[in-house]
This record gives structure tokens, sequence and C-alpha cells, in this order.
């Protein structure tokens, strides 16, 4: 449900700019609000769902996933928009921190790398029936649509998760809150990123973005002086001297940043540029999750007998000429040049996404995995927001640079060129921490 309300959203965006009156810089947010959202609560989730249990954070996940659904679609401006998705981001904060982990907790090692397969195959079913979904609600509705169809189908979640869950293991003793670390390592990241997001609107110098970076600065020392005491640790740093762990944390974070920016300026590119319709439109940004969905079940198998290094470097290789195509793009490229970048790009995803992930949920033991679960969530969001907020920004900063070159077709083109630059050089830094963190399924092989 999340991904569908996700990539519903993205097929909007451009509507939503064109009927607010807001910018693309501005829109952006509706999909930024809703990452750090994600970034600031989902330690926080995950460190709650070790003391209340998984059938907890499902159950109030659906609460405010659909009362945030319905705010969005009760909103008369941008600001209130942006808002109410900070509302529905809370819920689905509550779903990302635990997926993963119950999942591990649930199969056996020798078929962890198949169900989380399966876990990114039914995400990217929700990323496929997203599009065109929403570029049909566009072509009959109002924008607003696409935020009330998620009031039923989560009712249907709701329901399941109320009869379900209640088959699952209760936890048998309550585990101390730590609320402490979540809380600053939340601070750190969230006003690193609006420090990060400001940069494009005031010079460096300006005192808005050195308090901000001295806030996270600080709450990054906090954070890191409550992971080294053991009585108020929440996870601990001897994690990350597992290889394994932290290199494959760091390529995650570096593949989302890549794609993520790219993904809300491709909307904007099919319709302003070569002048598709939403229903259209819809129909090109499915090609990522349709390569997904193929390619991700089959990693996730073959990564079981031949471990996630050559799987994951080859899915980021793949990736980058993906997005390498995508920088050749002009004005009167044909459609079938955007369809082959787009199907290159999700066929590199797919192929990295699966091993990746098992390989950091068998890193560590059981007894983390909820945690783990949330800290998976957040890189892969911490990767989303900064990939959109730097995106948006130099995409701004570009098209401000070119605003003498020619057309706005032609400015927006050259500015658009240059961010797919910018998201081949993110990706290229998830390889060398492929190669190099080893080819192991579990922290029992390190």
């Amino acid at each position: 449900m999340a991904t569908f309300d996700g990539s519903v959203v993205n097929v909007a965006l451009p509507t939503i700019a064109k009927e607010l009156g807001a910018s693309v810089d501005l829109v952006a947010w509706v999909a930024l609000s809703y990452s750090l959202t994600l970034v600031a609560l989902i330690m926080l989730f995950g460190s709650l769902t070790e003391s209340k249990g998984y059938a907890f954070a499902y159950k109030f996940g659906y609460i405010f996933f659909i009362l945030g659904s319905l705010m969005c679609g009760l909103s008369t401006s941008i600001y209130t928009l942006i808002l109410s998705r900070i509302l529905q981001a809370t819920g689905t904060a509550m779903f990302a921190a635990v997926g993963l982990g119950m999942v591990t907790e649930i199969f056996p090692e020798n078929e962890r790398g198949k169900a989380i397969g399966m876990i990114v195959m039914t995400v990217s079913a929700g990323f496929i029936i997203g599009p065109p979904a929403g570029g049909l609600l566009l072509s009959w509705f109002s924008w607003q649509s696409i935020f009330f169809i998620n009031i039923p189908i989560g009712l249907v979640g709701l329901t399941m998760a109320l009869i379900y869950f209640k088959k699952m293991p209760v936890k048998k003793e309550s585990k101390r809150m730590r609320w402490a670390g979540p809380l600053a390592v939340s601070l750190t990241l969230v006003t690193a990123t609006f420090a990060l997001r400001m940069i494009k609107d005031y010079p460096i110098t300006d005192f808005r973005i050195w308090g901000l970076a001295l806030v996270s600065l600080f709450a990054l020392v906090a954070f890191i002086k409550l992971e080294s005491n053991e009585k108020t640790a929440l996870i601990g740093f001897d994690i990350f001297k597992n290889r394994q762990f932290t290199f494959s944390i760091v390529a995650m974070l570096s593949v989302f940043a890549s794609i993520s920016g790219l993904l809300i300026l491709v909307p904007f590119f099919l319709e302003s540029v070569k002048g598709l319709k939403p229903d259209e439109v819809a129909f090109f940004l499915m090609i990522i999750p349709v390569l997904m969905f193929i390619f991700a079940p089959l990693s996730g198998k073959l990564s079981d007998k031949i471990g996630p290094r050559f799987l994951t470097t080859s899915g980021v290789m793949v990736l980058i000429g993906g997005l390498i195509l995508f920088g050749r793009v002009e004005e009167a490229s044909p459609l079938f040049h955007i369809a082959l970048a787009l199907g290159v790009i999700g066929a590199g995803i797919g192929l990295f996404s699966t091993p990746n992930s098992s390989a950091l949920m068998g890193s560590v033991h059981s007894g983390q995995r909820a945690i783990t679960s949330g800290i998976v969530a957040t890189s892969r969001n911490i990767g989303l927001a900064m990939g959109v907020a730097i995106s948006t920004a130099m995409f701004a900063f570009f098209q401000e640079m070119h605003a003498d070159i020619g057309t706005a077709n032609e400015i927006f083109v050259l500015s658009f060129r240059d961010v797919v630059l910018l998201s081949v050089a993110m990706a290229l830094v998830a390889l060398p921490f492929c190669i190099a963190r080893g080819n192991s399924r579990s922290n029992m092989e390190s």
C-alpha cells in the first residue's frame, strides 16, 4: 500500500503543481516531507516494535496511514498537503520499520533471499499498479482521488492485520524502551537534510544553514555517546564493525540517492517536454517496477546459492548504464530511448536490492532484527530524501544557470541531463562497497 501510494503521487506531481500553483521545487516537498518523516520515525518505531511486537506496528500503522490519506485528499493548498503527507508517512514508518525483520525471523537462512525477493516483488507490485491507477484517476477525477483511493485499501489491510496477526507469537517479556538514541539520530538526519536543502536558497555562510548544521552535529555527538554506553545503546556500535553490515548500508544509501531525484523529475520531463498526458506518463513509470518485479526474486534466489557480491556489483553497474542512457536524452529523443533507459535502471535495482537486503539482515543475530529492519528502512529513506533534496535543488540551480540558452524545453532538458550526471556519481559510490564487503550470507559465516 505504501509503494502504491508513492508511485501514484509521482504521477500526480505535475498536476498538483499546476492546480495548486506550486513550482517544481516546492511540489517536490510533497515527496520530500514524506521521506523525511520516514527518516525521523523509522528508528523510533523499530525500537518500539522490539517492545510492543509486530502486530502493534501494523495496526497503528494502518490507522495513521488512513487518517493521513483522508487529510491529503481534503487539502486545499500545497502547504496543508505537505503537512498531511507527514501524518501519512507516520503510518508508513510503522510498516517500514518491521517488515524485513519479521520475514527474516520467520524464514530459515537458506530461504531468506527467496523470502526477501518476495517482499521486493510485493513492493514492486505496488509500484506497478500505482502509475496506471494514478493516470486513470487523474483522467477521470481530480488529483485528490489519488489519496482517497488509499482509504478503502487501508481498511482492508487493517482488517487483515487484526485477523491474521493474532496468529503471530506474543512477546513474553517487554523490553525497556530506549528513546534517546533514535531521537538523537532522527534529529541528526532531519536537520542535516534541511541544511542541505537550504543551500540552494541561501549562501553557505548564512546563519540558518550553519545553525542547522551545528544542531545536526551536536545531535550526532549525542547519538555516538548514547550508543557507546551499554545502558543507553539502541543497537550499539559493535554492529558497525561488521563489514558486511556497514558496507551494505552505504551501498543501499548510494543507490537509492541516485534514483530518487530522477523519479521525481521524469514525470515533469514526460509531460512538459514530450507532451504526454498523465495516463501516458503512468505507463512509463511502470517500467522500473516491472523490471524490479522480474529480477528481484531471481536475484534473491540466486543469492542464496552464490552470495551477494557478484549480484549487487552487477546490479549497480547495470543501474549506472541505465543512468548514462538517460543522460544522453534530448528534446527530440524517441520515447523508446526513454523506455529503454528506465528498463535498464529497473533491472539494475532488481539485481541489487534483494541480495543487498539479504546480506544486511543476515549479518545480525535474531534479537536485533526488528531494530535492524528499522535501520535498513531508515538508510533507504535517507538515500531517497538526500536524492530528492540534492536533485531538485540542483535542478533549480541548473535552470538558472542555463536560463539564457534557449527555449523553456531546452533549458529543462539541459538541467535534467546535468542532474542525471549527479545521479551517476552517486551510484558510482556504491560500487567499491559492493565489491569489498565480502560474499557471506550471514553473520554466522562472517
